[in-house]
Protein backbone atom coordinates (compact mmCIF):
# COMPACT_ATOMS: atom_id res chain seq x y z
CA UNK A 1 0.00 0.00 0.00
CA UNK A 2 1.28 3.46 -0.78
CA UNK A 3 1.61 6.28 1.71
CA UNK A 4 -1.42 8.07 0.23
CA UNK A 5 -3.52 4.97 0.88
CA UNK A 6 -2.40 4.86 4.51
CA UNK A 7 -3.19 8.54 4.91
CA UNK A 8 -6.66 8.03 3.41
CA UNK A 9 -7.32 5.15 5.79
CA UNK A 10 -5.91 7.18 8.68
CA UNK A 11 -8.33 10.01 7.90
CA UNK A 12 -11.18 7.52 7.59
CA UNK A 13 -10.27 6.01 10.97
CA UNK A 14 -10.22 9.52 12.44
CA UNK A 15 -13.68 10.21 11.02
CA UNK A 16 -14.90 7.01 12.68
CA UNK A 17 -13.17 7.94 15.92
CA UNK A 18 -11.21 4.67 15.89
CA UNK A 19 -8.01 5.61 17.75
CA UNK A 20 -6.71 2.05 17.84
CA UNK A 21 -6.90 1.76 14.05
CA UNK A 22 -5.24 5.17 13.70
CA UNK A 23 -2.34 4.10 15.92
CA UNK A 24 -1.97 0.86 13.97
CA UNK A 25 -1.86 2.80 10.71
CA UNK A 26 0.76 5.17 12.13
CA UNK A 27 2.98 2.22 13.04
CA UNK A 28 2.57 0.79 9.55
CA UNK A 29 3.47 4.13 7.99
CA UNK A 30 6.63 4.32 10.10
CA UNK A 31 7.87 1.00 8.74
CA UNK A 32 6.69 1.68 5.19
CA UNK A 33 9.87 3.35 4.03
CA UNK A 34 12.11 0.50 5.25
CA UNK A 35 10.58 -2.09 2.87
CA UNK A 36 11.54 -2.15 -0.85
CA UNK A 37 8.72 -0.95 -3.14
CA UNK A 38 8.22 -4.22 -5.07
CA UNK A 39 8.08 -6.28 -1.85
CA UNK A 40 5.75 -3.73 -0.27
CA UNK A 41 3.44 -3.97 -3.30
CA UNK A 42 3.20 -7.79 -3.16
CA UNK A 43 2.71 -7.76 0.61
CA UNK A 44 0.10 -5.01 0.39
CA UNK A 45 -2.01 -6.86 -2.14
CA UNK A 46 -1.99 -10.00 0.03
CA UNK A 47 -2.85 -7.98 3.13
CA UNK A 48 -5.68 -6.20 1.31
CA UNK A 49 -7.16 -9.49 0.13
CA UNK A 50 -6.93 -10.96 3.63
CA UNK A 51 -8.67 -7.91 5.10
CA UNK A 52 -11.26 -7.99 2.28
CA UNK A 53 -12.05 -11.62 3.16
CA UNK A 54 -12.23 -10.77 6.87
CA UNK A 55 -14.70 -7.99 6.14
CA UNK A 56 -16.88 -10.34 4.09
CA UNK A 57 -16.98 -12.83 6.97
CA UNK A 58 -17.84 -10.08 9.44
CA UNK A 59 -20.61 -8.83 7.15
CA UNK A 60 -22.05 -12.33 6.83
CA UNK A 61 -22.13 -12.65 10.63
CA UNK A 62 -23.80 -9.27 11.05
CA UNK A 63 -26.42 -10.03 8.40
CA UNK A 64 -27.13 -13.32 10.16
CA UNK A 65 -27.63 -11.42 13.42
CA UNK A 66 -30.08 -9.10 11.66
CA UNK A 67 -31.99 -12.09 10.27
CA UNK A 68 -32.13 -13.70 13.72
CA UNK A 69 -33.52 -10.42 15.01
CA UNK A 70 -32.58 -8.69 18.18
CA UNK A 71 -33.50 -5.59 20.06
CA UNK A 72 -33.98 -2.47 18.00
CA UNK A 73 -30.93 -0.82 19.59
CA UNK A 74 -28.72 -3.82 18.68
CA UNK A 75 -30.02 -3.82 15.12
CA UNK A 76 -29.17 -0.13 14.74
CA UNK A 77 -25.64 -0.80 15.98
CA UNK A 78 -25.25 -3.77 13.62
CA UNK A 79 -26.48 -1.70 10.67
CA UNK A 80 -23.93 0.99 11.54
CA UNK A 81 -21.15 -1.64 11.67
CA UNK A 82 -22.32 -3.01 8.31
CA UNK A 83 -22.16 0.47 6.78
CA UNK A 84 -18.64 1.08 8.10
CA UNK A 85 -17.42 -2.32 6.88
CA UNK A 86 -18.90 -1.72 3.44
CA UNK A 87 -17.09 1.61 3.20
CA UNK A 88 -13.82 -0.02 4.21
CA UNK A 89 -14.39 -2.80 1.69
CA UNK A 90 -14.95 -0.23 -1.07
CA UNK A 91 -11.67 1.48 -0.15
CA UNK A 92 -9.84 -1.85 -0.20
CA UNK A 93 -11.35 -2.78 -3.55
CA UNK A 94 -10.13 0.52 -5.00
CA UNK A 95 -6.63 -0.07 -3.63
CA UNK A 96 -6.54 -3.60 -5.03
CA UNK A 97 -7.86 -2.49 -8.39
CA UNK A 98 -5.39 0.40 -8.64
CA UNK A 99 -2.49 -1.87 -7.75
CA UNK A 100 -3.43 -4.47 -10.36
CA UNK A 101 -3.76 -1.79 -13.05
CA UNK A 102 -0.38 -0.37 -12.02
CA UNK A 103 1.26 -3.80 -12.28
CA UNK A 104 -0.03 -4.48 -15.79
Amino acid sequence: MMMDDYLDLYNYAAALGDREWQNDLLEQMKTLSSVPANERSRRSIREWWVRFDEINLMLAELYQKLRDEGEEQEQCRWKEEIWELKLERIQLARCIQNEYFRIQ
